[in-house]
């Protein structure tokens, strides 16, 4: 599957390895995608940061049930860092597993 970015170029449908979010924040580096396909099998809490040591706040960071959806990865966080990590921890007791496709 492909579909054009902003310049014209086609991205690629890119899949990545499943992670593991568990009761500790996680830092998964997501800077080589443009949109992000996320699948859960649980809730999870979540962020984007430019830092790879991962934080999340259960009180103020947006919350995604399980099931699928895309999610537009930002950019210019930072003018000196364009790394992109997406932080991720688990809403209840049980890990939750996440699947992301870089498009």
């Amino acid at each position: 599957m492909y579909r054009r970015d902003d310049s014209g170029a086609y991205n690629k449908w890119d899949v990545q390895s499943a992670v593991t979010v568990g009761s500790s924040a996680s830092a998964t580096d997501v800077s080589g995608a443009k949109l992000l396909g996320i699948h859960t099998d649980g809730e999870i809490y979540f962020n984007f940061s430019t830092a790879s040591s991962a934080a999340v706040s259960t009180a103020n960071d947006l919350k995604l049930g399980s099931g699928l959806t895309f999610i537009n990865v930002p950019r210019n966080m930072s003018v000196t860092n364009p790394a992109v990590y997406i932080h991720a921890q688990r809403v209840g007791s049980s890990d939750v597993t996440m699947r992301l496709v870089y498009l």
